[in-house]
């Protein structure tokens, strides 16, 4: 074989598994399918009011007040309650973070079940990402695809801005949480009612 047969034959050879390569990449699920393990996620509709939950974040700030798991509880009910369809995001750390707080003992299995007794939720609404990733990714790229969604957090996704402009647009894709005495109130949200 000469060299410009073989360089022909090889360049051929080049395209044609760049095209099987990039059509078995556009065909792999998303992210949020691939690391669904309740399969909650398919189940979704783009027709749902969905209140999206930063686990983390919102276990944090009632913590730090005193509360702990209480305030996402609340809210979470307050929301189901008014027909939002609730997805809580956890970083994978949720359970460790929990065991330092003393939510349960130490040599107990962690478990979907731990978070639906202490948070209030049901399985499917608890979305844990894998270890190693943060939450907020999660968030904004289900954020992304659920048109008529919104994020309960405190964290403003300053880090990602430049990634999701779209879905931080304008002030209606988060809606931050305010604990004041007994007091928990979500901001910036309609049919705002007291939740104690």
């Amino acid at each position: 074989m000469d060299k410009v047969s073989f360089l022909t034959l090889l360049t051929a050879l080049i395209v044609f598994w760049w095209l099987v390569n990039r059509k078995v990449r556009e065909n792999r699920p998303h992210f949020l399918l691939i690391n669904d393990r309740q399969g909650f996620i398919h189940g979704l509709r783009l027709d749902e009011k969905v209140a999206v939950f930063d686990g983390n974040n919102i276990y944090h700030l009632g913590h730090d007040k005193g509360l702990d798991a209480q305030p996402l509880g609340e809210i979470a009910h307050l929301l189901r309650s008014q027909g939002y369809r609730i997805v809580c995001f956890f970083d994978a750390n949720i359970f460790y973070t929990l065991e330092e707080h003393g939510a349960f003992a130490r040599d107990k299995r962690h478990s979907l079940v731990m978070l639906e007794d202490i948070f209030g939720l049901r399985e499917d609404e608890i979305y844990v990402v894998p270890s190693g990733f943060q939450a907020d990714r999660y968030i904004l790229e289900f954020l992304k695809y659920m048109p008529i969604s919104f994020v309960v957090t405190n964290d403003k996704f300053r880090d990602y801005a430049n990634q999701y402009p779209t879905v931080m647009k304008d002030n209606l894709w988060r809606k931050g949480v305010v604990i004041s005495g007994d007091e928990i109130r979500l901001l910036q949200h309609q049919l705002q009612s007291p939740m104690r």
